[in-house]
């Protein structure tokens, strides 16, 4: 494994002290392979972490990744349940995405 830059580290350090900013930062690097190798699994895993500390764009972008089946297997049902809980944050993006979804179905 190469060895992680100082701002990965910086990020992950915010990340494991419950910072969700830190933690969604790192799921976009890790989604997008910026400044570190592109892992969908662990992109996955810190927007879990960032929604779970109450980060609607963690959520938003968790639902991103289960609608598109990128590093999980593809849910509508997972997708809806994390962009309504964006939405709930008020976080629009995630309201649209949650109504483009459920009238897709």
């Amino acid at each position: 494994m190469a060895e992680e830059s100082s701002i990965v580290k910086e990020l992950r350090t915010q990340c494991d002290r419950g910072d969700a900013g830190g933690c969604f930062s790192l799921g976009w690097m890790y989604e997008q392979g910026t400044g570190v190798t592109q892992d969908f699994a662990q992109a996955v895993a810190f927007y879990r972490k960032a929604c779970d500390g109450g980060l609607a764009g963690g959520c938003n972008n968790l639902g991103l990744m289960y609608a598109n089946g990128t590093g999980v297997r593809q849910s509508n049902t997972d997708a809806l349940n994390y962009f309504g809980k964006a939405c709930d944050m008020k976080e629009e993006v995630g309201c649209q995405n949650y109504t483009r979804l459920k009238n897709k179905r």
